[in-house]
């Protein structure tokens, strides 16, 4: 299979992956009771979106070394901090970019080693 394709597949999972995070975050909002949170959208909308991305995974799995893909999956903390930021209000810091760059760089060394 094509290796753009594959990984942009797994840019696309990891970008999913961290909206559902967001959704389950939304869904902690007016918690009061697990039956608050069987019916709220939110939790509904991400776990569905979670398992788009799993079942995103489990096909660039088939192509490519397990290795390689779940380290690669840390790009979901680049999404995490950009979807905090924009539709949380959450800040970025320079202490948070720092340990971004960790992540990634020690994720890249992984998957390239």
């Amino acid at each position: 299979m094509n290796p753009v394709l594959l990984y942009t597949l797994i840019i696309a999972g990891t970008f999913v992956g961290a909206l559902a995070s967001y959704f389950f975050k939304n869904a902690t909002t007016n918690l009061n009771s697990v039956f608050d949170l069987i019916k709220s959208k939110s939790i509904w909308i991400g776990g569905i979106l979670y398992l788009i991305a799993a079942a995103n995974n489990v096909f660039v799995l088939r192509y490519m070394d397990y290795s390689v893909i779940l380290p690669l999956a840390s790009i979901t903390y680049i999404f995490t901090m950009i979807l905090a930021n924009r539709l949380l209000g959450e800040r970025i810091t320079r202490r948070k970019i720092g340990g971004l760059v960790c992540v990634v760089a020690g994720a890249m060394l992984l998957a390239h080693g």
